[in-house]
């Protein structure tokens, strides 16, 4: 009987370390603001842009500024050619429609996706404004929300308090799915912020790129482009490495690429 029990005894103690086992998935994530293709030296060459996406290789990527048909960059389907080239599932989120097309941003992605909603922000009084946020599986076990944005670009106190409603509907969605997140992309406003200010208050993690931190390269630099996270009971994130490349001519903002640690 003692033999018998002990067995019991182990054979609990090694379910129970079965159920509480964790698994660890590496996920690299990207985004770039790639202003429809046209580089700084004004050539209009979207293949540039794929290639660095396909040097790059992430898991998912978060691309602004991108055209659907637009007369300014020759009526391509631009997600579509990205997605074909870099061999990802590709997702178009509107802002508006724009010279007989639609403009926006879009969503490249190897890792499964569950659902997909382009949710309508507020206050895009110049240019409207969207969030693409998906349901992503990493595994059988484990699932998040990652979210593309790129916010209003208004500048003063209009802009300001744009950024922050915005911020306000996207939080308020990502609260409604009850999953750990990310959020990344052109959030046009620095660090200190209150639209930064308030992703922290809502318990968000600021991805730090070091003092190589100008992410526009435009005419005035600035620290723009951000990946930020947020935990839940059952997903943690854990930052393994950022880099912001050096990449002078493709766009006039520089890529953002962060390989995280997901624990489910």
């Amino acid at each position: 009987m003692k033999k018998i029990a002990f067995i019991l005894i182990c054979f609990s103690v090694f379910s129970s370390c079965k159920i509480n086992e964790k698994q660890t998935v590496e996920l690299k994530v990207m985004s770039y603001n790639i202003r429809h293709g046209k580089g700084l030296d004004t050539i209009l060459d979207l293949s540039r842009a794929a290639d660095l996406i396909k040097s790059q290789a992430p898991d998912i990527c978060a691309l602004q500024e991108v055209d659907h048909f637009i007369s300014r960059s020759n009526n391509t389907d631009q997600t579509e050619f990205l997605a074909r080239e870099t061999n990802m599932e590709g997702t178009f989120g509107k802002f508006m429609d724009f010279q007989n097309g639609e403009y926006g941003m879009a969503t490249l992605s190897k890792k499964p996706l569950i659902s997909t909603q382009v949710l309508d922000l507020p206050d895009g009084k110049h240019e409207p404004r969207t969030s693409i946020v998906h349901e992503v599986a990493l595994s059988e076990d484990g699932n998040i929300v990652f979210a593309n944005v790129h916010f209003d670009w208004i500048s003063g106190t209009e802009g300001s308090n744009n950024r922050l409603n915005q911020a306000k509907a996207l939080v308020a969605k990502i609260d409604s799915l009850k999953k750990a997140a990310i959020i990344t992309g052109d959030f046009n406003c620095t660090p200190d912020s209150p639209t930064m200010l308030y992703f922290a208050e809502q318990g968000f993690v600021f991805v730090e790129k070091g003092d190589d931190n100008l992410s526009f390269q435009g005419e005035n630099q600035a620290e723009i482009d951000h990946l930020i996270y947020r935990n839940s009971e059952d997903v943690s994130f854990k930052t393994k490495n950022v880099q912001l490349l050096i990449e002078p001519v493709i766009s006039d903002h520089r890529p953002l690429i962060v390989d995280l640690e997901v624990l489910f």
